[in-house]
C-alpha cells in the first residue's frame, strides 16, 4: 500500500514534467506540450534535481541527454504514468480499449495498411479513426508525443527512447500512363521517357524526398506537368492526361482497372520505398495492443 503521507509531501507534477523533458530531450518541446513557460520547466526540473540529489540532464552537443539515474526514473515511470493516465480516461467514461487513432500516408492504403486495421475492427472490436500523415501539419514525432496518435505508418523511422519503430514493409514502386497515352506503350526508352511530363508529389516527407532524389538519377531533367499534394488528385490526373508518374504497386493494381492505367517498362531500376511502423513504448502495457503488434510482426501474416 502506498504511504500517501510521503506521496503528499512529493510533487507529483514534477514527474509529469520529467517525462515530458525525457520524451523530447528539449525543455521548450516539453513547455509546448504541457502549454507552460520554459521557465517554469526549467524550475520545475531543478526542483527534482535538489530532491533526488542527481542532475538528471546534462548538457550533450545542443542538446541535452539523461544521466544514469535520469534513464532508471524514466524506466519506472514510463509504464505507472501510463497506467494512472488510462484509470483517469476510464474514470472519465472513455472507451480507452475501443479507440485507436492511426495516421498513414493514404498512398499505401489500398493494400497493407487498411490490413491492421480491419485486425483491429474484426478481432477487438476496435473504432479506428484514420488520418492521412502526409497532410498532417504535426511531425510523426509529435503525433506520437502529444498522444493524438496511437500508431503511425511513416517513409521516415524514428530514433526516440519512448517510441517504439520498426520496418513495417518495403514497397515497389512503377512508372505508369494511362492506357491509351499516344507515344508510350508498354514500354519505353530512356530518349521517349526525356520527352514526356510528369507528376510531381508535393511533400517535406524525407523518404519522399530521398525516392525523388534517387528516381532523377535515371532522368535528371524531368519535366513536370502536373504538382498536388494530394495523392488521389495525381493518380486521377495520370488516368486523363499524357503524364507519366511513379506510384506505389499496391496502388497500381489497386486502381488500374478502374482508372485504366497501364505500367510501363522502364531501362533502369526504379527505387523503393520503406515503411516505418511507430508507436510509443508505453501503449504495450495494453494487453490488446501489445498483442496486435505482436500478430502483425509476425512473419508471413496474411492481412484479409
Amino acid at each position: 500500500m502506498a504511504n500517501l503521507y510521503d506521496l503528499k509531501k512529493f510533487d507529483l507534477n514534477l514527474l509529469v514534467i520529467f517525462e515530458c523533458i525525457y520524451q523530447h530531450l528539449s525543455i521548450s518541446k516539453a513547455a509546448e506540450t504541457l502549454f507552460i513557460t520554459p521557465s517554469a520547466v526549467s524550475q520545475s526540473l531543478q526542483r527534482l534535481r535538489n530532491q533526488l540529489n542527481d542532475p538528471l540532464f546534462i548538457r550533450s552537443g545542443k542538446g541535452i541527454t539523461p544521466t544514469t539515474v535520469g534513464v532508471n526514473l524514466h524506466k519506472h515511470l514510463e509504464q505507472n504514468l501510463n497506467q494512472i493516465e488510462q484509470t483517469i480516461n476510464i474514470m472519465h467514461g472513455s472507451s480507452l480499449e475501443k479507440n485507436i487513432v492511426v495516421y498513414a500516408p493514404q498512398v499505401l492504403t489500398p493494400d497493407r495498411l487498411f490490413g491492421p486495421m480491419k485486425l483491429l475492427m474484426r478481432e477487438h472490436n476496435y473504432e479506428i479513426e484514420y488520418h492521412d500523415l502526409q497532410l498532417s501539419k504535426e511531425s510523426a514525432e509529435d503525433l506520437l508525443a502529444y498522444r493524438k496518435a496511437d500508431l503511425v505508418f511513416a517513409f521516415t523511422p524514428l530514433n526516440n527512447r519512448s517510441i517504439v519503430c520498426s520496418h513495417f514493409l518495403t514497397v515497389p514502386n512503377v512508372l505508369v500512363s494511362r492506357q491509351e497515352h499516344p507515344r508510350i506503350g508498354d514500354s519505353a526508352t530512356l530518349e521517349q521517357l526525356t520527352e514526356e511530363k510528369y507528376t510531381y508529389y508535393l511533400t517535406n516527407e524525407p523518404g519522399i524526398i530521398g525516392f525523388r532524389a534517387a528516381s532523377e538519377v535515371n532522368i535528371p531533367d524531368r519535366k513536370i506537368g502536373f504538382r498536388s499534394d494530394s495523392f488521389f488528385s495525381l493518380i486521377n490526373m495520370l488516368s486523363s492526361s499524357n503524364l507519366l508518374g511513379y506510384i506505389p504497386e499496391v496502388a497500381y493494381q489497386q486502381y488500374r482497372d478502374t482508372l485504366k492505367l497501364k505500367k510501363v517498362e522502364v531501362p533502369f531500376t526504379i527505387p523503393e520505398l520503406n515503411i516505418y511502423m511507430m508507436y510509443n513504448r508505453a501503449a504495450l502495457t495494453s494487453k490488446i495492443f501489445s498483442a496486435f503488434i505482436e500478430q502483425i510482426g509476425t512473419e508471413g501474416f496474411k492481412y484479409d
